[in-house]
């Protein structure tokens, strides 16, 4: 299957590898820009060990993770993620696509989140053949709630109870949509 780069407007997106390594660990490590998604890395070795897992399922015969780099004119801001029919995520089964991103602060409200996210929830639909795509927001982030909304998602669970990787409690809300060529 044909992962290669994938172009918007203003973005390219590309299969995430180790020669990324400086440009993750600049977002990875910054509590700012980590406040709704984990946190932030403290040490380089945990942003290799992420990335080693990373171009470790871009390996895989049948993969079920990818994970891209966003470039805005090759400068790296961020990354977005997807999971497909895993079913071990909890957050997808088979047929749906689970979508997560991270774009450094300082790229943060121009647009590039939800450019990004167009072009990963149309190559779901039209490459995966995915039957739906799911998000979920800290009920806290505002700004992420306003790029699902203009998205057209619609909210399937609420405040669910979740916890950080370091254990701190939060709420976040689910959202789905579905692909609009099987209805």
């Amino acid at each position: 299957m044909n992962h290669s780069e994938m172009k918007t407007a203003r973005l390219s997106l590309f299969p995430l590898c180790m020669d990324n390594l400086q440009e993750v660990h600049s977002w990875q490590s910054d509590p700012a820009t980590m406040k709704y998604i984990n946190p932030p890395h403290t040490e380089i070795s945990q942003t290799v060990e992420y990335l080693e897992w990373v171009t470790g399922q871009w390996q895989k015969e049948h993969q079920t993770y990818y994970s891209y780099g966003i470039a805005l004119n090759d400068v790296l801001i961020g990354e977005i993620g997807f999971s497909f029919g895993c079913g071990k995520c909890g957050r997808c089964i088979k047929g749906e696509a689970a979508i997560g991103y991270t774009i450094h602060q300082k790229f943060s409200g121009y647009g590039y989140e939800q450019e990004a996210i167009e072009a990963i929830i149309a190559h779901c639909f039209s490459v995966l053949n995915a039957d739906k795509i799911k998000m979920s927001c800290d009920t806290e982030s505002i700004a992420e709630l306003q790029v699902i909304q203009r998205l057209g998602m619609q909210l399937i669970q609420d405040n669910e109870d979740c916890e950080y990787n370091d254990g701190k409690p939060f709420k976040r809300n689910i959202y789905v949509l579905n692909n609009p060529n099987l209805q």
